[in-house]
This record gives structure tokens, C-alpha cells and sequence, in this order.
């Protein structure tokens, strides 16, 4: 099932919420959905319209929506400030990004999102979790590296070592059980409020792959020494692949959930 059909058909009826959780997967979300009890919720998996969060905003959004859409993520307002897709863009990482962590944390988009639920307005929140930075403590964060390369950083070490892709696994549940306490409270507050509410992903996370092939038609450059430098460590497996690509060409990162709320 195609997780755009069902993003504006569910968003085309008054008091929405949509939460978006950036970069979740699927199976790990199963695992972890005691976190939203005692919710009454059932989950599907369908599929995303990219594999990174700059190709599903553009390949998700193609007609004008009437929400607001408070978030956190700053790809939101640089590639939709000026198209008029959406009622409204909140852009919550403008006013809190956290300069330590190198993200925004969960609580504060509740905080600017339980605004406009008061209103009563039709709502798309996307929390930056479980996407690293990750906001519990994990030896993967230099302290002494500017956060703005956390994120960077945590990746090219999950992607060389073993030892890092299962502390990477680690950091990304807490981040993930993290987002979904405050996914909860918001949805608590928009259900006493009349809401109906939907949990989805932009995209899924790659945890550790090893795919030579897929790899090859990513790095692929005219530059032949340039690119056997970059693809080598992959096709013999010394690299696996931590993150999220765009233009990802298996399913793995396109697979999500979308958690229906029974109020």
C-alpha cells in the first residue's frame, strides 16, 4: 500500500494529526510499540515515497495540502517555504535546534505543536527522532566534534566496524523509545481534543548492509580511480551500509508504518 494515497485521503477530513517519526523502521517500531500503551493502535506496513528525507517531501508532496506542518526537520521549509504546499510550515528547528546535540529534541516540537492542536487545526508533526544525533548518551558522539557533523560522523563509524553497527543499533532503539514517549503525549492530548490521529516515516534506516551491487550504482562516478577508492570497501564488505541513501534502490529503506489510532 502506497503511504501517500493514504496521507492525503487521511489528511482531507478536519482534526488531523500526523506524526511523523524521521527515519524509523518498521520491524523495530513492532518491537517497541509497548512505549504507547495503553494507545489502541493497529499497524500496517506500506511504502514510502523516497528513501532519504529530501526525495519524500518532494516525491510525497505534489499537490497543495490543508495542514500545517510543524517540524522539526529543517528539509521541510528549504524545500517547501515558498511553494504554498502546505496552510503553514512551523519550523521548529529555527527557534531549538540544540547546538550540544546537533538536533532537536521531542519536547519542545510538542511544545509548538500543542499550540495549534488547541486551535483545532489540521496537523503534520515530524520529530527529528529516531534519526541520529542520538539524544541518549552513546560512545558513538565525539564530544569534542562540533555537533553539526554528529550525525556524519556516527554513520562513517557504524559503517566500518561491527562494534559500532550494534552500539549504532543500541542508540537508535532508546532514540526511537525516546520519540515515542512524546508521540504519546501528543497523541493523549489530540485524542481528548477530537483529533484522529496516524503515525508513518518519511523513510526506514539501514542498520548494516552489506549490498555491493546497490552500493556500485550509488557511488558509481566517471572518475574510475575515485570511485574504486569509495566502492572497494564496500564490494569486499569491510564497509556495510549505516543510513539512509537517497535514491536507495531496494525496498528496505522505502518499507514504514502507519499506526492507526483508535480513540
Amino acid at each position: 500500500m502506497q503511504q501517500k494515497h493514504l496521507l492525503y485521503n487521511f489528511l482531507n477530513s478536519v482534526k488531523r494529526l500526523l506524526i511523523v517519526l524521521d527515519a524509523c523502521r518498521y520491524d523495530l517500531l513492532l518491537e517497541n510499540l509497548e512505549v504507547l500503551h495503553p494507545i489502541k493502535i493497529e499497524v500496517f506496513k506500506v511504502y514510502s515515497s523516497g528513501s532519504c528525507t529530501y526525495d519524500w517531501l518532494l516525491n510525497t508532496f505534489t499537490k497543495p495540502i490543508n495542514v500545517i506542518y510543524v517540524s522539526a526537520n529543517p528539509w521541510v521549509k528549504l524545500l517547501h517555504g515558498k511553494t504554498k504546499m502546505f496552510k503553514a510550515i512551523d519550523d521548529v528547528s529555527a527557534r531549538f535546534w540544540d547546538e550540544r546535540l546537533g538536533t532537536v529534541r521531542a519536547e519542545h516540537v510538542n511544545m509548538v505543536a500543542l499550540k495549534h492542536l488547541i486551535r483545532g487545526e489540521n496537523l503534520i508533526v515530524h520529530y527529528l527522532q529516531p534519526h541520529p544525533p542520538f539524544i541518549t548518551k552513546t560512545w558513538l558522539r565525539d564530544n569534542e566534534s562540533p555537533a553539526s557533523l554528529a550525525g556524519s560522523k556516527i554513520y562513517e563509524l557504524a559503517a566500518r566496524s561491527v562494534e559500532a553497527r550494534r552500539e549504532f543499533k543500541r542508540a537508535y532503539i532508546e532514540n526511537l523509545r525516546y520519540v515515542l514517549r512524546y508521540a504519546k503525549r501528543l497523541t493523549q492530548t489530540a485524542l481528548k481534543q477530537g483529533y484522529k490521529v496516524a503515525i508513518t516515516s518519511d523513510h526506514s534506516e539501514l542498520l548494516g548492509t552489506y549490498a555491493p551491487l546497490k552500493t556500485f550504482r550509488l557511488l558509481f562516478r566517471k572518475n574510475l580511480i575515485k570511485f574504486l577508492k569509495n566502492w572497494l570497501p564496500y564490494a569486499v564488505g569491510y564497509y556495510h551500509v549505516v543510513g539512509h541513501p537517497c535514491r536507495w534502490t531496494g525496498k528496505e529503506l522505502y518499507e514504514v508504518p502507519w499506526v492507526v489510532v483508535h480513540g
